[in-house]
């Protein structure tokens, strides 16, 4: 306890004893300085990593101006921190990626908070690389993005070999899509989920009509740049916790986790029909194409992947068989399913 001794003009008159206020308040500078002493350790330590890290490094503002980088992208690049802090990531830019690409990157990171594939840039000395890039974006207590952070393999490293590696083993290399081994581990997933909560789930079965005319008329590469274009269409009508997958070809897969109705599954087979009727510019090529969807729902189509995957393909070939461009619910799904794919079908058509 502290003695405080209360003076009159005719002497001490009142004794006080009070808290130990000076005892707490020291001990909360103490502790403030403890706090100060292991943030500095922390971040000397993440200096440290990043500064000796085999991957480049590069931190930017909201704006994009590059704040710091490591000795590893000095190394890549052929830039100096001294020459690279203050500029934008254009610097590395190679000319092998058009607009769209960026734009695309971009609205993924800021969207989603992340984004990572291959990526070509130039070195200072004019050389063009491929890199593995993963971009994060960091937000502020405010949940303002204050700091986007992308880490480089280049191609002559073996983190961008196991990272190309990686991606091939869950990705489609031409869409970036996932692919059947990602989709069935996702859909495993989000099953044990559904069981666990008592939720529905859709699984959908999609496959463009007659892209095979398409793909030998025109060939491989009008092909190609087709299905990219149809998978870009056809993400936008998905929520960011669906998943659409390809398997192969023009075949495609779609997961819609805790649907709260068989209706929504059906809402979103329409945006696609109406997604895929717009024409697509390529390489001079006004295309049009249609889709046959088939539609399953956990747990009215059944209990566990193979199951839905099973019906939903079933469907799909029956849409196929009925005149194509529309979709169809499992049968098992009430027996609206029918008079849905003939009504979907014949609105397509017109």
């Amino acid at each position: 306890m502290n003695q405080l001794n209360e003076m009159s003009m005719n002497g001490p008159r009142l004794r006080l004893e009070l808290p130990s206020q000076q005892f707490e308040f020291n001990a909360l500078k103490f502790k403030l300085s403890e706090m100060r002493r292991q943030l500095s350790v922390a971040t000397r330590l993440t200096t440290r990593i990043i500064e000796s890290a085999d991957e480049g490094i590069l931190i930017t503002d909201a704006r994009r101006i590059i704040r710091s980088v490591n000795p590893a992208f000095e190394k890549s690049t052929g830039y100096s921190a001294a020459e690279a802090i203050g500029r934008t990531p254009a610097i590395l830019k190679s000319g092998h990626h058009d607009k769209n690409f960026y734009r695309k990157m971009w609205d993924t990171i800021n969207k989603v908070g992340e984004w990572r594939g291959e990526i070509w840039n130039r070195h200072k000395n004019g050389e063009i690389y491929p890199e593995w890039l993963s971009i994060s974006a960091v937000k502020d207590s405010q949940q303002h993005i204050s700091h986007y952070v992308g880490v480089f393999s280049d191609a002559h490293t073996q983190e961008y070999i196991l990272e190309r590696l990686h991606y091939l083993a869950y990705y489609d290399g031409l869409t970036g899509l996932p692919n059947r081994r990602l989709f069935l581990d996702r859909l495993n997933m989000s099953i044990s989920h559904a069981r666990r909560e008592s939720h529905m789930l859709a699984v959908m079965f999609i496959d463009l009509d007659q892209f095979k005319q398409i793909n030998d008329t025109l060939g491989h590469q009008v092909g190609d740049e087709l299905l990219i274009g149809v998978t870009e269409r056809m993400k936008s009508c998905l929520r960011n916790e669906d998943t659409l997958a390809r398997l192969a070809g023009d075949e495609f897969t779609v997961l819609l986790p805790d649907i709260p109705h068989p209706d929504a599954a059906r809402n979103v087979a329409q945006k696609f029909l109406e997604c895929c009727a717009q024409p697509l510019s390529i390489n001079g090529h006004e295309l049009c194409v249609t889709a046959s969807i088939g539609i399953a729902i956990y747990p009215n189509d059944g209990e566990d992947a193979e199951s839905l995957l099973h019906h939903a393909d079933l469907a799909m070939y029956r849409i196929k068989e009925s005149g194509r461009n529309g979709y169809l619910c499992h049968p098992s799904e009430t027996g609206a399913g029918a008079s849905t794919a003939s009504a979907s079908t014949d609105s397509a058509a017109h």
